[in-house]
């Protein structure tokens, strides 16, 4: 089965922000969207580019799999501990998990730069595209995303090589620990060392102070010990239960066309 890549357009972290924000400020869905839509006008005039852009950062936070809606929402209730600079901490885990393309594509990133001091375009869409398949979209949203990184300060371009800006830092541990269990959802890996999931290479822009204690201590984590001294990280999976409708017969108002499932704007 073909892998969608899903990403045509630059994200710019300014847009996300802003999807951020209008969840805070609105009180439903078509408000944020529409939100939105004002923000995108200012840079994207064409209705159709400005279209393709939305929708990818409204499926970072929006369109959300019923399996992530708890992640999205701790990522909501960290907030209001959250500086402008720490949102990044948000978006690049909610990105990671609406577009395993962006997971795959930092990975590769992170190891090159595990390597060497820089990287080219070519150099990752060589290595992204053994599992992604040698396509136009591939090598297009390679280039996307890069400069989307760009963009977010995570890269530094020089002469055409690319190498990391800064280090992003918090003093948040649930924040670091959201990040990594957000990551691990992201691997989709039944589990990993624990050594290993603090040094992840996708998570190569941030800097990460967690320690084996803290992993022992979050609640999503379950931790056992294989071997002599090696210890494992698994997630404690949640189970997403179907609501039974009562069987009772009752007369009921005529339903709208498109009802509105319950999220984060009615809690």
């Amino acid at each position: 089965m073909r892998k969608t890549v899903g990403i045509s357009q630059k994200i710019k972290l300014a847009w996300l922000d802003a999807v951020l924000d209008g969840i805070v400020q609105t009180t439903g869905e078509k408000e944020l969207r529409q939100l939105v839509d004002q923000q995108l006008r200012k840079e994207l005039p064409g209705p159709e580019s400005r279209a393709k852009a939305a929708g990818i950062v409204l499926r970072i936070w929006l369109g959300v799999s019923p399996q992530h809606v708890a992640l999205r929402d701790r990522a909501l209730a960290l907030l209001p501990r959250t500086s402008s600079q720490e949102r990044i901490w948000l978006h690049w885990g909610m990105s990671a998990l609406a577009y395993p393309f962006f997971r795959d594509l930092t990975e590769v990133i992170g190891r090159l730069l595990a390597l060497q001091d820089d990287f080219t375009t070519a150099q990752v869409q060589a290595r992204i595209l053994t599992t992604w398949g040698d396509r136009a979209t591939s090598k297009e949203a390679v280039q996307k995303l890069i400069t989307s990184l760009v963009d977010w300060e995570v890269l530094r371009k020089a002469k055409g090589h690319f190498s990391l800006a800064r280090k992003n830092k918090t003093s948040v541990t649930d924040m670091q620990l959201w990040l990594l269990e957000v990551m691990l959802w992201a691997r989709a890996a039944d589990e990993i060392e624990a050594q290993q999931l603090l040094r992840l290479p996708e998570a190569f822009p941030f800097t990460l102070t967690t320690s084996i204690g803290d992993l022992r201590r979050h609640e999503e984590f379950h931790i056992h010990r294989q071997g002599l001294d090696m210890d494992m990280v698994a997630l404690r999976k949640v189970k997403v239960e179907r609501i039974v409708k009562p069987t009772r017969k009752k007369a009921k108002k005529p339903e709208p066309a498109n009802p509105v499932q319950p999220g984060f704007f009615d809690r």
